[in-house]
């Protein structure tokens, strides 16, 4: 990627060929995920030599459009064709869509959902109530809508019916209340190798506070720069 901006009087261009691009979930409160523990994220890898991307997707933060997950696949394939060497990491929803992506060289699945299952209408109904409440997806009409239309796009974007990918790191918490642990090792089971299961003992479903798990995350970019491959550890 090249990046012009102006800092002071000068021009600059910035020349990035990797990056970590991390994905956020479906926003709990209002704000953008720069201006949450995302942002820490991505200071994470840059102090180790990685450039990393921190953005909103369609519909949510700062970002532009109206919530929809296609449109949410769509950012993500645009951002990830700016680059030449990329790896996603995808908290929750954002895991699903960064499965969806077919030319990245490692991904790292975080307590992200796998069947269709999970999305009855009570979750849908939580879902959206939150969205309404706190007015953190825009566009949204009426409730049966939303459950409609998210239902028909998470169909086509659901892992298990994704073409299953190489290099995944699945991370999953034990004690995650909004995900269940199943969902994480079947999601596992559908990738190909080289691929590492991470159980989180303990663990909920926010394990982007979890510095461990960052540290995992990295490890396992590492190891995929250099051809290492260890299948299954417990944090």
């Amino acid at each position: 990627m090249k990046l012009d901006l102006m800092m002071g009087r000068n021009h600059v261009r910035l020349n990035v060929d990797e990056a970590v691009i991390i994905c956020h979930g479906l926003p709990y409160e209002q704000g953008s995920a720069i201006d949450k523990s995302y942002d820490l994220m991505a200071e994470f890898f840059s102090k180790r030599g990685i450039a990393a991307v921190v953005f909103d997707f369609s519909g949510t933060g700062k970002s532009k459009g109206d919530f929809s997950l296609l449109s949410w696949q769509e950012d993500l394939e645009y951002l990830v064709d700016n680059f030449e060497r990329v790896h996603l990491v995808g908290f929750s929803m954002g895991g699903v869509i960064a499965y969806c992506i077919d030319n990245a060289d490692t991904y790292s699945i975080i307590a992200s959902p796998f069947s269709t299952r999970i999305f009855e209408d009570g979750f849908l109904e939580d879902i959206y109530s939150n969205a309404i409440l706190k007015r953190t997806l825009r566009g949204l009409e009426s409730l049966e809508s939303f459950k409609k239309k998210f239902k028909e796009e998470f169909e086509i974007l659901a892992p298990e019916n994704s073409i299953p990918k190489r290099n995944v790191l699945v991370v999953h918490g034990e004690h995650d209340e909004i995900v269940p642990f199943e969902e994480g090792t079947k999601l596992f089971r559908h990738a190909k190798r080289p691929k590492k299961f991470v159980n989180v003992k303990n663990g909920d479903h926010f394990l982007r506070k979890h510095r461990k798990v960052l540290e995992v995350v990295y490890s396992w970019i590492v190891e995929k720069r250099e051809g290492e491959s260890v299948e299954s550890i417990t944090l």
